[in-house]
């Protein structure tokens, strides 16, 4: 009788902005059907709730790759059910609470804290809260029609802030963990390099932002650590 292999999926956990394929277009490209995209469900991310999507997605052991504020829910995942991953990826990573005390960390949650405590202020507009969170980040305010503004403002007002979400720092030692970022944003290098001395891999692509899984290079990184450890 033929050898029937496992099915090995791999998570895919969104950040911020965008969920499902649409989060990850150059590994939705390869229309692989043990890829499995997260979508939001709801308003708002919340990373407690969300950690059990993931396990569940996972259907068995398999690989989860989580980026900037899904590193947050893929660590979670990994923290509750080690067992369950083969390997985590985790690109551009908020997982602040694994990293304070580092100076960019700590300017970024001096910079957003008031942001976030004026979440449920009603007297302050969906644009209103967006300049100020994209002025926490040192962007610019966002060119968004005021429908537009209202919508993805009331997501990220119920969204808990990553630094409040607590997480345990042995994770990425029961589970083989690579840590990708590239090389223009200092916040998410010092998360990356305190991730590192927890257990994790780092590696750096040049001259990329916050999206290096959107690069051939990202993406060619991400497929030769799952084949290490795809056993």
């Amino acid at each position: 009788m033929p050898i029937i292999k496992p099915t090995v999926r791999t998570v895919f956990v969104h950040g911020r902005g965008r969920s499902g394929p649409e989060a990850w277009p150059l590994q939705a490209a390869a229309q692989d059907p043990d890829h499995v995209f997260l979508r939001r469900t709801g308003r708002a991310d919340q990373p407690e709730r969300d950690a059990d999507r993931v396990i569940e997605a996972l259907g068995g052991r398999g690989h989860v790759i989580g980026h900037s504020y899904g590193t947050v829910t893929a660590v979670l995942a990994a923290q509750r059910r080690p067992d369950q991953l083969r390997s985590l990826v985790l690109i551009g990573p908020a997982c602040f609470d694994l990293a304070r005390g580092g100076r960019h960390v700590e300017r970024h949650v001096r910079a957003l804290a008031p942001v976030f405590a004026i979440a449920d202020d009603p007297e302050v507009t969906g644009e209103q809260f967006l300049e100020r969170f994209a002025a926490g980040m040192g962007a610019p305010p966002p060119d968004l029609d005021p429908a537009t503004s209202e919508e993805v403002a009331a997501r990220m007002r119920t969204t808990p802030a990553p630094w409040e979400i607590p997480l345990r720092a042995d994770t990425l030692r029961l589970v083989p963990t690579l840590v990708i970022t590239g090389d223009r944003w200092p916040l998410y290098t010092e998360v990356a390099e305190a991730l590192a001395e927890k257990g994790a891999e780092h590696l750096v692509l040049r001259n990329t932002g916050h999206r290096p899984q959107d690069t051939q290079e990202g993406a060619e990184a991400i497929a030769r650590f799952h084949a290490e450890h795809s056993a």
